[in-house]
């Protein structure tokens, strides 16, 4: 039995966030070899963003990433494997939200929906632009690489306990920064104990619309984060400006300079 609670007296790491990561990495391993077997490299790598987003949009951004410095397979496609998470993603925390509160989902309905519509844009741009890369003939390939998943399991892991690490430090002074640094890799968690807060009567809608909103920006800021430090060059900057429109559309209504 794996221990849920953490092993060191920070509380900085614990063993089943641990190995759901490693199980997550792993699967999508696997996932994506079985898929592009059965439906093409392509439209398995889409399937495998989307699935992977379920799971953890995380862990699919960071094996997307590590990908991008294969030479052989679509870049573009690789991005909108990418939005394909995200779509995930979000389509997670609209559930969470709803199921924390109806009167919380009317509150930022609007701000799921336009998210909605930028990443689906954003996939249907990226698939049309793919490109029909030469075809690298390579050797037998592994269906499951142990070592490959412990290493960027380690590196997330890293990542965690440092954003844990600075919720420790912040303590409960500064909801609005608080949640930034919890949702920059725990976006669920994030929502989840603020929906917690809204039913509690302890912050009011425009509050909650504004915490869910950075919960949001913080995931996608993390993403960006991990693209700009372990994917290729070419991939980085068509990546990031890809995210680009749904970062800009939380900012603007962030800080007021738009109103939905």
């Amino acid at each position: 039995m794996v221990p849920a609670g953490s092993i060191d007296p920070w509380g900085l790491f614990r063993p089943q966030k641990i190995l759901f990561m490693f199980f997550a990495l792993s699967t999508l391993q696997v996932m994506g070899k079985v898929l592009s077997s059965f439906v093409g490299h392509r439209a398995g790598m889409l399937m495998t963003g989307f699935l992977g987003g379920m799971l953890s949009s995380t862990a699919t951004t960071v094996r997307l990433a590590k990908d991008s410095h294969d030479t052989e397979g679509s870049q573009s496609v690789r991005m909108a494997a990418m939005q394909a998470a995200i779509l995930a993603m979000l389509l997670q925390a609209i559930v969470l939200v709803g199921a924390g509160s109806i009167a919380a989902l009317q509150v930022v309905s609007v701000h799921f929906l336009a998210l909605f519509v930028i990443t689906v844009v954003m996939i249907i741009v990226l698939w049309r632009r793919q490109s029909r890369p030469r075809h690298i003939a390579t050797g037998p390939e592994k269906i499951l690489d142990v070592w490959e998943s412990l290493k960027l399991t380690v590196f997330i892991v890293l990542i965690l306990a440092a954003s844990r690490g600075a919720q420790a430090w912040m303590g409960n002074d500064g909801l609005m920064a608080l949640t930034f640094v919890v949702s920059l890799f725990e976006v669920h968690g994030s929502l989840i104990s603020t929906a917690q807060l809204l039913a509690a009567d302890q912050v009011g809608l425009a509050q909650y619309e504004r915490l869910v909103e950075m919960s949001l920006l913080a995931s996608f800021v993390s993403k960006m984060f991990l693209i700009s430090i372990m994917s290729s060059a070419p991939f980085k900057k068509r990546a990031l400006l890809s995210l680009m429109p749904a970062v800009l559309f939380l900012v603007l209504h962030l800080f007021g300079w738009i109103h939905i």
